[in-house]
C-alpha cells in the first residue's frame, strides 16, 4: 500500500510538470509544487531538500528555490547597499546551484504583487530587483520575507526523468514549510509524511 501510494505521488508529480509545461493548470490551482528530496538522491547539490518548484513564461524549464537550507551569512553582509537591513540578524538562504549572485525571495502580500507567482495562499516567489527594494523599504523590512542566493533549474524533460526514477516525492506548498523557523526539521518532516500518508486523487462529484 504505502509503495503504490509512493508511486502515484511520483505520478502525480510528472503530471504536473506536463502540465504545467503546457500552460495548463498543474497540482496545485497556483502551479506550485514542493519537492522533496528521496532519501536514495545523493547529490550534494538536493541531498535532504525540499524544493519549491514552479515554472514562468518564457523560461523553458521549471524554475524553484531550496527552502531548507540557510546559510550564516548575514543579509546586511550580502546586500551592504540597503541601509535598512543594518543590524538586522536575517541571514541569506542557499536557493541553488544555479547563478548563486542572483537574488530570488519569497515574500508575503494580502493582494496580487504584479508578475510575482503566487505559490501559495498569500505567498509569492519573485527575482524582480526593484519589488525586493520596495520591501526592504518597509519598516519591518524582513517580516515575511525571505531571501535566497541562487536557484534550482532544470533543462525541459530533465526533472520529469528524475522524478520518473523516483528522485523525488511530492508535496502540496505550505505557508508553514516555506517560512519555517527551523528548517533542519523540514525534509524530515515530509519524507516521512510521504511515506505514511497515501496519495489522494481528488475528483470531480460524478466521476
Amino acid at each position: 500500500m504505502i509503495r503504490a501510494a509512493v508511486a502515484l505521488l511520483a505520478a502525480l508529480a510528472v503530471a504536473w510538470l506536463a502540465a504545467s509545461a503546457q500552460g495548463k493548470p498543474g497540482a496545485s490551482e497556483r502551479d506550485a509544487i514542493l519537492l522533496v528530496a528521496a532519501p536514495e538522491l545523493v547529490d550534494p547539490n538536493f541531498r535532504e531538500t525540499v524544493v519549491l518548484v514552479t515554472r514562468y513564461r518564457g523560461i523553458a524549464g521549471p524554475i524553484g528555490v531550496i527552502l531548507n537550507r540557510p546559510s550564516r551569512v548575514p543579509l546586511a553582509r550580502a546586500m551592504p547597499d540597503e541601509p535598512a537591513l543594518s543590524g538586522i540578524d536575517e541571514k541569506v538562504w542557499l536557493g541553488g546551484p544555479v547563478a548563486r549572485q542572483a537574488l530570488f525571495y519569497v515574500f508575503r502580500a494580502s493582494k496580487p504583487a504584479g508578475d510575482a507567482i503566487e505559490v501559495a495562499e498569500g505567498v509569492y516567489l519573485d527575482w524582480d530587483g526593484e519589488r525586493l527594494k520596495a520591501l526592504l523599504a518597509r519598516d519591518k523590512p524582513t517580516e515575511g520575507l525571505r531571501i535566497y542566493a541562487g536557484h534550482a533549474a532544470w533543462a525541459p524533460g530533465q526533472l520529469e526523468s528524475e522524478v520518473a526514477r523516483g528522485s523525488w516525492k511530492s508535496a502540496r506548498p505550505e505557508e508553514r514549510i516555506i517560512f519555517s523557523t527551523r528548517p533542519e526539521t523540514v525534509w524530515g518532516e515530509l519524507e516521512r509524511r510521504s511515506r505514511a500518508t497515501p496519495a489522494r486523487l481528488d475528483l470531480a462529484p460524478g466521476d
